[in-house]
């Protein structure tokens, strides 16, 4: 079974993709959700399902649980054109997805197609930012087609108002109990420990296996320190620069010397984007689609659809500076937070 921060992905173009679709809702619903809020995702989801029965090309659904408190739903589609009015039955499939779910998100890149996000969670078990947080985080894993595993994985923890620690893991298709491991052991670590000794615990912990490659890093207001061993891809992005984060191209499991950290300023509205295999050209795409100011979920979503490069376990992370909050341009609405 993938693990729960992993999206589970269905394509919908028909009548029992649509039932397909509901049932998994109601699957990674559980218990965690009261019946009225059941109620509100499943129309969500029919909603959603609905719109993507009725385009040319259906559109893709990934869903997750989320928080323990709720689940996530985004659909991806490559419709309609970028001038094209929207017929009235998307139209009300998603002003019934606005009104039904706890946040709700959009995004449309012209000429390629649209994105909506949304999340359902139980009364007292939602999502509102901490407003002392430095950075917003956002993203999307899946795995490779066909695959009722992931050995991809990710992390994140804010330690602090300021400060946190993000990891990516890039595993081997089939190596999910190391992903689910290394995940495990940097929830461990202490708060405030370095990029480099976290890898370090990483390498104690999974000396077993040469199955994986990560990426940590140290988060803070003012600051980036990013030490990786293998072939996680990241960069940080300013407006339209693009500063590559580089790595030691090895293995966990091997003994070289670990790296020394990459030590990156970055400021209020800044991204950091980390990937696995399987993804291409995302520093670019960002730019190139103008999600500066989108939902970082959204966002990773955007450019998982736009950017899968091959078939494999993909991961997307995106972290976005918010210590002074930056403006959401894109149609987003969350009842109760705003």
């Amino acid at each position: 079974m993938v693990p729960p921060h992993c999206h589970h992905r269905l394509d919908v173009a028909t009548a029992t993709d649509i039932e397909a679709a509901r049932r998994l809702a109601m699957t990674l619903a559980g218990d965690r959700l009261h019946d009225a809020d059941r109620d509100r995702l499943d129309a969500v989801v029919s909603a959603l399902s609905e719109r993507a029965s009725q385009l040319p090309d259906g559109a893709t659904l990934l869903m997750r649980e989320w928080r323990r408190a709720g689940v996530e739903c985004i659909s991806l589609d490559r419709h309609p054109p970028p001038n094209a009015p929207q017929d009235d039955s998307g139209a009300d499939a998603l002003a019934t997805v606005d009104a039904q779910a706890d946040l709700f998100a959009s995004h449309v890149t012209p000429g390629i197609g649209s994105a909506h996000l949304a999340r359902v969670w139980r009364a007292g078990g939602g999502n509102a930012p901490n407003p002392r947080a430095a950075v917003d985080v956002g993203a999307v894993m899946v795995a490779r087609s066909g695959a009722d595993s992931c050995g991809d994985g990710w992390f994140f923890r804010c330690d602090n108002a300021e400060h946190g620690v993000a990891l990516v893991v890039d595993g081997l298709p089939g190596a999910d109990a190391i992903a689910r491991r290394t995940e495990a052991v940097v929830a461990a670590t202490t708060p405030g420990l370095s990029p480099q000794m976290v890898v370090g615990a990483i390498r104690r912990d999974v000396a077993d296996a040469r199955t994986g490659t990560v990426a940590v890093l140290r988060i803070s207001d003012e600051a980036v320190d990013y030490t990786a061993l293998g072939a996680v891809a990241g960069a940080v992005i300013r407006d339209r620069k693009v500063t590559s984060l580089a790595a030691r191209w090895t293995m966990v499991g091997y003994n070289p010397q670990i790296p020394a950290c990459v030590h990156l300023v970055w400021a209020a509205g800044d991204h950091v984007i980390l990937h696995s295999d399987g993804c291409a050209r995302l520093p670019i795409l960002f730019i190139e689609h103008g999600l500066h100011k989108v939902e970082p979920t959204l966002a990773a979503a955007v450019l998982l659809r736009d950017g899968a490069a091959q078939d494999d376990d993909q991961t997307i992370l995106i972290l976005r500076n918010i210590a002074n909050p930056v403006d959401q341009t894109d149609m987003i609405s969350a009842r109760g937070l705003v």
